[in-house]
């Protein structure tokens, strides 16, 4: 059974509602959006189902920063700018430690939390304006305000989303998360937006951490970027530890005791990791073309991901350290082609509030 959960911040659901309405005077959505259009009643065009015909628009492997031009031959900068905004949460088994190559196996394998949030667009090889270039600089450099709000906008409903399953289990959160952005989306900022995102983050957890309080750790990896930093927000134990500075024992997918420190007690934690996504992938994109590589890659070859986002049962080999499909399938690609998948948020979707109550 497929099981996943599309998450928005009331915020973008506004920002869906204005461009259904840009649509509905007669607005020129983009080709592949148009195709989801086709034979429909514009009219009608809701918020809630305009983010349904966006998530079909996605493909299962792509990469945004590359190929994708954003000029309305694919998709139109609002769409891609929306797509940005909407997270995809769902349950997993974890069956590895996530790192790129030679994980550890967990055995046994352990339920966790997978949070699918695309990261800042800053980066467009086709010559057209990166996606989220307007709202995260200013005069060519990063803008902290802009790139906060667009994460306020992204990750906080995810944030939200964590704390209460974890409320739900009767459990504390335990939260990784990855240099979000901070790769091949950071266009001329990369080295840079490490540090950039450390202080979106310290922002969101001084601005919203009291809405947290089932959220014993925030986790942050930036890989080579930042320096091994503690703090503690509103009872969060916000601790920077890239991977390359001494923690290379502990990647993203870990149980949560093995990030405790000296008088941490992380027993009564449940793992939830943020994915760095793609705008316009399928959660997972490189493994469904069966290629163990980037944050999203890695997560989903080391867990049920993929399973959960098809509803196919598939089997984790510890030698080719991959959750690889049933046969006769060769790649999860073939698996969305062959049975005509799509993403789907009807029924699905859950709106969060991102303003302080």
């Amino acid at each position: 059974m497929r099981s996943y959960t599309v998450l928005a911040a009331r915020a973008t659901m506004e920002r869906m509602s204005a461009y259904a309405e840009t649509l509905k005077r007669g607005g020129t959505a983009g080709r592949y959006l148009q195709r989801e259009l086709a034979g429909m009643e514009t009219a009608a065009l809701a918020p809630e189902m305009l983010v349904d015909l966006l998530l079909a628009t996605k493909v299962p492997q792509i990469f945004a920063e590359s190929a994708v031009s954003g000029d309305g031959t694919d998709w139109t900068l609002e769409e891609l700018r929306l797509l940005g905004d909407i997270g995809i949460a769902m349950p997993v088994t974890v069956y590895d430690n996530g790192l790129h190559s030679a994980p550890q196996i967990h055995e046994p394998p352990f339920p966790a939390t997978l949070l699918f949030v695309p990261g800042a667009l800053l980066r467009n090889e086709r010559n057209q304006p990166p996606a989220d270039w307007l709202e995260a600089t200013k005069d060519g450099a990063i803008d902290r305000a802009g790139l906060y709000r667009l994460y306020e906008r992204r990750l906080l409903p995810a944030l939200l989303h964590a704390d209460e399953i974890a409320t739900e289990h009767g459990k504390k959160a335990l939260i990784t998360i990855p240099g979000l952005g901070c790769g091949q989306f950071a266009g001329p900022f990369r080295g840079k937006l490490g540090r950039e995102l450390e202080f979106a983050l310290k922002a969101l957890l001084e601005t919203h951490g009291k809405r947290l309080s089932h959220v014993t750790c925030v986790y942050y990896d930036p890989y080579d970027e930042c320096d091994n930093t503690r703090s503690r927000i509103h009872g969060i134990e916000f601790l920077v530890r890239p991977l390359t500075r001494g923690n290379g024992a502990r990647p993203q997918l870990c149980r949560p005791a093995a990030y405790a420190e000296a008088g941490d007690d992380f027993s009564n934690c449940e793992l939830f990791s943020v994915v760095a996504w793609d705008h316009v992938s399928w959660p997972g994109n490189d493994y469904y073309a069966g290629a163990r590589a980037t944050d999203d890659g890695v997560k989903a070859a080391a867990t049920t991901a993929i399973g959960a986002m098809t509803g196919v049962e598939g089997s984790y080999s510890p030698t080719k350290h991959g959750y690889l499909p049933p046969a006769p399938f060769r790649t999860w690609g073939d698996v969305v082609v062959s049975r005509g998948l799509r993403i789907e948020a009807r029924g699905r979707l859950r709106v969060l509030d991102t303003e302080i109550p």
